[in-house]
């Protein structure tokens, strides 16, 4: 049960690093709000559209979260390593992290740094942090 929970937590915080991403990247939520706008008719409120998607990725986030605590669950008595107290956990997300900024690379370079730091993150919260939250 608390792999469970630590899973949703780091869920959640990745949910909260994804908006801090996307709300400093001024150009690519000016171009996504005005994609986003013409949808919608001129009378709409647009900060409660925007409000609906904080709230739909968060809640995603911590979904996938509570899978990865799941899988966690699963595998936490393989052995511990690389600092983490499940080696096959933590190299299963390292190589998750790793072909995700890889695939970001690849579709789009100009995202680079965008993806090192998602990939980074990822890899620290949920190979990392995860597991040893759900041990304390």
């Amino acid at each position: 049960m608390e792999s469970l929970l630590a899973g949703f937590v780091a869920g959640y915080a990745l949910g909260l690093l994804a908006l801090v991403l996307l709300a400093t990247s001024p150009r690519t939520l000016i171009d996504w709000s005005r994609r986003l706008q013409a949808q919608f008719p001129d009378n709409a409120a647009l900060p409660a559209a925007f409000a609906g998607v904080a709230l739909v990725a968060q809640t995603g986030w911590g979904v996938l979260g509570l899978v990865f605590g799941a899988v966690y669950w699963a595998l936490r008595d393989t052995g511990g390593g690389l600092g983490s107290p499940s080696l096959a956990f933590t190299i299963a997300v390292l190589v998750l992290a790793a072909g995700g900024a890889v695939a970001a690379w690849v579709v789009q370079p100009a995202w680079t740094r965008r993806a090192l730091v998602s990939a980074i993150s990822f890899a620290a919260i949920i190979g990392w942090f995860l597991p040893h939250l759900a041990e304390a």
